[in-house]
């Protein structure tokens, strides 16, 4: 796709930009409108602008806060709207033009009513923009209907996609209707500081950093997972808090008595105020002059989904806060606190492609059965089959695949991809050219997301696996001098009070960390090796020269002696140095290489003549 870059100067609205630039300041059609930064007016820009417009927004906060407008007459179509105040609105001749807002789910009303009542909204009358059009991609896994209005879209003789942080479609559509991408770029230093903390003891952290912020008037927490923001706030004990989430994460929290929760912004804001997804990207939060710190979470340890995209929607949610002061300033800090997972795997997209390829193999395959089985019982449970396959998540509901849910595929891989490592997610934020990043590792050498992580563990072979990792890590520190031997107990402890975690660390000392990967991690196998570590440690034992001294000293030359006088004085000595061998009454002539025995049966004895050593 073609790029064409155009520059805007600081303090300038994108409709002034537009103007200088040759566009009569409204957003030319078939573009992506790549903002680059948040807060130039594109939304307004349209809806000021002389034409009828249909703007289609992620989600009913995003519309409802577009709605809080004096000067125009908007009309807002979702779940909740009817069909008639919208069929009043498109046929009001009072209103010159039209603005509606609409989220995906509920465009088809538009196009409805609009046939109903004879408007045909596709024609140069009319201009449809998609706004922060990256959702379409990023929500497609657990959201497809997001995706429902793109094929009107393209029907539209005059239309535009518009974000901040956009993603490159892999739709053909945008290549025959000679799309280009109209990137916006700032004249002036539009980079904003970024604390970014990775962490493999999440809850710690987070509990370090909020105390930092104790003279915040007002703290902004974006995370994805309102089991995780209902367990933060209880072990922080905050009581001052509000969460905003769907309204299907109201009802359950409602359920949970927890009654503080909103599917829209309620003003004023708490001293704490979570954020899941949903408020993200297009929604304006003004609560200036307050200056909000602003915290984003991604804890691997409950769930992958809390990843925060560097290159997208980090960038979405500090823009979330408007009407700044002179200088343009929003908030105090902004704060990104991650936890990294190396074992996590992600497919690339030559990985993908042929994944996909497979699943569309595999499809046609069990397709061209159906078509041809004649047995109606078999015909369903084919049509079952296809129903469960993974390529019938890529697929609209004509069976011609959606781009869209393929790139949903292509992009949960590449954010994977940055949170395998510190510096792999450290890279990916200053890729994005948008954040000056202050990087503070705060990895322990055992941290509590390692104990977690370990403990929910399934499998007693990687419960082993893991314990052993951080086993090496803990000897490693130590040796070189990075903890200390009371900070190495303190390590210890917690391992050693998982299942197993003492069999692992006893192991551990006496075939090490290769010792184990032979095993595999097996018990029996590593029960095996200790074993035979141990047959070979009592070798060494019981040849060591304090041991040889002590048997020498223990029996007296030439004299005939009990066999089993000989059998305990030799089991006291191998007990007294921790040996771990079966002392037999022949076990002795290992030390002496001249005796002379007797086997008489009241009491045989052994004439020791000669020392071994």
């Amino acid at each position: 796709m073609q790029t064409v870059t155009i520059d805007i100067h600081k303090y300038e609205w994108l409709s002034e930009a537009l103007m200088r630039h040759g566009y009569g300041g409204v957003i030319p059609s078939n573009i992506i409108l790549d903002k680059t930064v948040t807060g130039l007016g594109a939304t307004h820009c349209e809806l000021y602008a002389h034409r009828n417009s249909i703007i289609i927004e992620p989600n009913v906060p995003v519309i409802l806060c577009k709605l809080d407008n004096e000067d125009l007459k908007l009309e807002g179509v979702y779940e909740k709207v009817t069909p008639m105040p919208l069929s009043k609105y498109l046929t009001s001749q009072d209103i010159t033009y039209k603005k509606i807002l609409t989220t995906p789910e509920s465009f088809y009303k538009i196009t409805r009513e609009a046939l109903k009542t004879g408007i045909d909204i596709f024609s140069e009358d009319w201009f449809c923009l998609y706004d922060e059009c990256e959702k379409i991609v990023q929500d497609h896994d657990y959201r497809p209907s997001i995706s429902l209005p793109m094929q009107d879209f393209f029907s539209f003789k005059r239309k535009a996609m518009v974000s901040a942080t956009p993603l490159e479609p892999s739709h053909p559509m945008f290549e025959t209707q000679n799309f280009k991408r109209l990137k916006i770029l700032p004249s002036y230093n539009y980079r904003k500081d970024l604390i970014l903390i990775v962490t493999n003891s999440f809850k710690r952290t987070l509990t370090e950093r909020i105390a930092e912020l104790a003279q915040s008037e007002c703290i902004c927490i974006f995370m994805n997972k309102t089991d995780s923001i209902e367990a933060i706030i209880e072990e922080l004990g905050m009581n001052d808090y509000k969460i905003f989430c769907s309204e299907k994460s109201v009802k359950k929290l409602n359920g949970r008595g927890i009654s503080n929760a909103f599917s829209q912004i309620d003003y004023p804001l708490a001293r704490y105020n979570f954020f899941t997804c949903r408020f993200y990207s297009g929604l304006d939060i003004t609560i200036f002059p307050i200056l909000p710190d602003i915290i984003m979470l991604t804890d691997l340890r409950t769930a992958t989904y809390t990843m925060i995209d560097p290159l997208t929607e980090a960038i979405q949610i500090q823009g979330r806060f408007r009407k700044g002061d002179v200088e343009g300033i929003t908030y105090k800090s902004l704060t990104h606190i991650s936890t990294v997972n190396p074992n996590m795997k992600f497919f690339s997209r030559g990985e993908l492609n042929r994944m996909v390829e497979r699943y569309a193999d595999t499809y046609t395959h069990l397709m061209e059965e159906h078509n041809t089985e004649k047995d109606s019982a078999r015909k369903t449970a084919i049509n079952t089959d296809m129903k469960n396959l993974k390529y019938r998540d890529l697929l609209n509901d004509n069976g011609t695949l959606n781009y869209f849910a393929l790139d949903n595929l292509y992009n949960e891989e590449r954010v994977k991809s940055y949170y395998m490592s510190p510096e792999s997610l450290l890279n990916a934020y200053e890729s994005s050219n948008y954040f000056n990043v202050l990087f503070i590792p705060h990895i322990y050498t055992v941290g509590e997301d390692d104990i977690f992580r370990i403990n929910q563990s399934k499998l007693a072979i990687e419960r082993r696996k893991l314990i052993t990792e951080a086993l090496e890590r803990i000897e490693t520190d130590f040796k070189n001098g990075r903890i200390d031997e009371a900070s190495k107990r303190i390590y210890l402890e917690p391992l050693s009070m998982i299942d197993e975690g003492v069999f692992v660390i006893q192991s551990y000392k006496k075939i090490g960390a290769d010792g184990l990967k032979k095993c595999g991690y097996k018990k029996s196998l590593i029960e095996e090796a200790i074993k035979g570590y141990d047959k070979e440690e009592a070798e060494k034992l019981r040849f060591s020269p304090q041991v040889i001294d002590e048997i020498q000293a223990e029996y007296e030359i030439g004299v005939y002696l009990s066999k089993k006088v000989i059998q305990e004085r030799l089991k006291q000595i191998y007990a007294k140095y921790g040996i771990k061998y079966k002392v037999t009454q022949t076990t002795i002539t290992d030390y002496y290489s001249k005796y002379k025995e007797s086997n008489s049966k009241k009491d045989p004895s052994y004439k020791l003549l000669q020392f071994r050593f």
